[in-house]
């Protein structure tokens, strides 16, 4: 039996009763494609509230599942992003954060894509010798961009947006940091 011993994993959820549209709206206004984002406006505007506040909450119960309830994630950064924009179609990391998140107000096709950061031990295997790709063999794994997704990592795992050059796909890029209770 092979044994695991170092992991990383992603939590994904379908978030409902969030107002998608006026979010698709704002993200669409307020959008600097191919440039640099206002990485603390969505924090602080009214129409985000709500949803910051779930996402907390589920960034919250990724980390407590992963590590303790000794700290508190606490959002840090967010910003929009609409279509293929250059920015995060390039694999990337989040430094400022301990764990990220994306959430899709409006999705109709692409893939958030995840590389294997243990791809140094894949480097001897070969294609013919794979039949099925397992965690063990796998150089990325790639979700769907759905819209109501809300996907949650580790910061530092690289990533990146696989989407068609004309689409309207519109998502919420989220960064927090941990705290602990008693400090």
């Amino acid at each position: 039996m092979i044994r695991p011993i170092f992991s990383t994993g992603i939590s994904v959820h379908t978030l409902k009763n969030v107002n998608n549209s006026e979010i698709v709206e704002y993200v669409k206004a307020n959008n600097n494609f191919n440039k640099p984002k206002d990485i603390y406006k969505i924090l602080s505007e009214p129409i985000f509230k709500n949803l910051n506040s779930i996402i907390e909450h589920k960034i919250n119960e990724h980390y407590h599942e992963t590590y303790n309830n000794k700290f508190k994630a606490v959002l840090l950064e967010a910003w929009g992003n609409s279509g293929n924009d250059s920015i995060i179609t390039m694999p990337h990391i989040h430094t400022t954060g301990f764990i990220s998140a994306v959430y899709y107000p409006h999705a109709t096709e692409g893939y958030l894509t995840f590389l294997n950061p243990m791809v140094g031990l894949l480097s001897k295997q070969d294609i013919n010798m794979i039949d099925e790709h397992s965690p063990y063999t796998s150089e990325c794994f790639s979700y769907p961009s759905k819209t109501g997704a809300l996907i949650i990592f580790n910061s530092l795992l690289m990533h990146f947006v696989r989407c068609e050059s004309n689409n309207d796909r519109v998502s919420l890029a989220y960064n927090a940091t941990v705290k602990e209770l008693n400090a």
